[in-house]
């Protein structure tokens, strides 16, 4: 079954949504229970939200002074590390987005299918093949792969004419907790040169990706295509300590001797 959204999630989306909406005037938050008494939840929630967005990198705390905004991170349209509805990314480009349905089979596994949802090999599988548009322009093939046996209701076709994260919940009852996404160099074939209006040997995005639910079973295969001019990814990388590599190193050298 599909869990709701925990408070803290709620909590980390409305104080991002108040931090972007500039509700807090200077660079600095207001406090803990300030903050808890905006959002009507408890001081234990707005901790655990804070630690949230500071781990995202939008905010900064600082032992002693307060917890900061980061601009720097904040304003950063596309990160790959969050998960975004290929319409709401299209929009927040600039454009306004549309989709094309391709296809929609119901059918054995491919033996991919199979070892990326980790499916027997009699399992059958709806696939889903739609183009996302972004002001009429094609920008990106995607291929979502379902496990036939999640379907617990009866569906109408064009509940699949779109991103499947919504059909996952209505008619499976399964929510996608996280993404492990493979980023791969791809060139386009005869399939997505027609599809996304681009020269063969085109260099595309590919995203490799497997959804799970919150039991860290697989429940979503996608496979995404994206027009390079289109769209830019950003990471925001964090060190893994605070002690730099190369001193790191050298401390590893000197206990070899």
């Amino acid at each position: 079954m599909s869990q709701p959204a925990s408070r803290t999630v709620t909590a980390a989306e409305q104080l991002r949504a108040m931090i972007q909406a500039g509700t807090f005037a200077d660079e600095r938050l207001a406090s803990e229970p300030d903050i808890a008494a905006m959002l009507g939840v408890s001081r234990a929630t707005v901790r655990q939200a804070l630690a949230q967005l500071a781990h995202e990198g939008v905010l900064i705390r600082k032992h002693g002074h307060g917890t900061f905004i980061n601009h720097n991170v904040l304003h950063i349209a596309t990160r790959l590390e969050e998960v975004w509805d290929f319409a709401e990314m299209i929009r927040l480009s600039g454009h306004t987005p549309a989709v094309r349905h391709i296809e929609t089979q119901l059918g054995p596994a491919t033996p991919l299918d199979q070892e990326k949802l980790n499916l027997e090999t009699t399992a059958e599988t709806i696939s889903v093949t739609n183009v996302f548009l972004a002001d009429r322009r094609a920008v990106i093939f995607c291929r979502d792969v379902i496990p036939g046996q999640l379907v617990r209701q009866a569906y109408a076709p064009e509940e699949l004419h779109g991103p499947v994260y919504a059909f996952l919940e209505r008619r499976c009852q399964q929510r996608v907790s996280y993404n492990i996404t493979e980023v791969l160099p791809a060139v386009a074939d005869k399939t997505l040169t027609r599809h996304l209006d681009c020269k063969a040997g085109t260099p595309l995005h590919y995203f490799d990706e497997v959804g799970y639910n919150a039991d860290h079973q697989p429940i979503l295969y996608s496979q995404e295509y994206y027009a390079p001019d289109a769209f830019r990814f950003h990471v925001v990388r964090k060190m893994t300590s605070g002690q730099p590599r190369t001193t790191a190193r050298r401390a590893r050298h000197n206990r070899s001797h």
